[in-house]
């Protein structure tokens, strides 16, 4: 986990040193937050690594994650330094000549039901539970290790859907359509409301293709059925309703879908082929 994290803050920083060069807004910002993530990598791997007290292990379990947010927002930064314009008009063509309409438009327009948007609603807005049920979960039930073993998958995940977002970006449907407003309140009772309130703050006109929704939300649903199976069935289910969910909610591009499939199972395929022998 922290190899990942800090392969991928010197990444992000060699393209924000590139950015920094040519005058682009914001990079010295998000250096400095990449130099304190990674002064603060190197201070709790040195507190946690000779005690197995509580709160340093579970800071040096934690804190990967709680980056996650951080370069996913810094993705509005890096993408414009190294592409003049998005990539939306070539994705949107594409699905245009292969089925002939624009999904993310005619989805909700075809279904236009408050009741199926809020199934929909319930379904994003119930997504971004996952990671912290799932890792705290595993901690509390399996132990460190295993955990750890899931919280690295989960992270080479989003940073490898990071990455893809700024070398290729696509801003996503609710920008590049009509009225380029991004996330509107969606029709629905509850959920509408809750979801609004988490994109409206959280969306950034980065981060479609591929869909890191699906790609982390199928992979955790795998790896629950063997370490936590209790959760299987209900983040199975989710995770299913999330598949139609994100193109009728206009966060996502159809073909977003199938590649958030293919990332979340190269993930999980690749965790199980680098399990330790006899690893529970």
């Amino acid at each position: 986990m922290d190899l990942a994290l800090v392969g991928y803050a010197i990444l992000s920083s060699m393209a924000l040193f590139v950015g920094l060069a040519r005058g682009a807004v914001g990079c010295e910002k998000q250096l400095l937050f990449n130099a304190i993530i990674l002064g603060a990598a190197l201070g709790i791997n040195l507190w946690s690594r000779d005690t197995r007290a509580l709160l340093p292990t579970l800071l040096r379990f934690c804190y990967v994650p709680f980056c996650y947010l951080i370069f996913y927002r810094q993705i509005e930064i890096l993408w414009p330094i190294l592409r003049a314009a998005p990539m939306d008009a070539g994705l949107a063509g594409l699905e245009g000549r292969i089925f002939h309409f624009q999904p993310s438009l005619a989805f909700r327009a075809a279904f236009p039901y408050a009741w199926l948007s809020e199934i929909f609603c319930f379904a994003y807005f119930a997504y971004y539970f996952f990671t912290p049920v799932v890792f705290l979960t595993v901690l509390f039930r399996k132990g460190y290790l295993v955990a750890e073993r899931i919280a690295l998958a989960t992270s080479a995940c989003f940073f490898s859907c990071y990455t893809i977002f700024w070398l290729f970006p696509t801003v996503g449907p609710h920008y590049f359509f009509p009225p380029h407003l991004g996330p509107q309140l969606y029709d629905g009772y509850v959920f509408n409301h809750l979801l609004f309130f988490l994109t409206s703050n959280g969306e950034i006109r980065a981060g479609a293709f591929p869909s890191s929704h699906i790609a982390v939300a199928l992979l955790l649903t795998l790896l629950v059925r063997r370490d936590a199976p209790g959760l299987f069935a209900p983040l199975a289910l989710i995770t299913v309703l999330m598949l139609p969910a994100v193109v009728y909610l206009r966060a996502h591009y159809l073909l977003d879908v199938p590649a958030g499939i293919l990332t979340g199972l190269m993930a999980f395929a690749i965790l199980n082929a680098t399990r330790p022998a006899g690893a529970r």
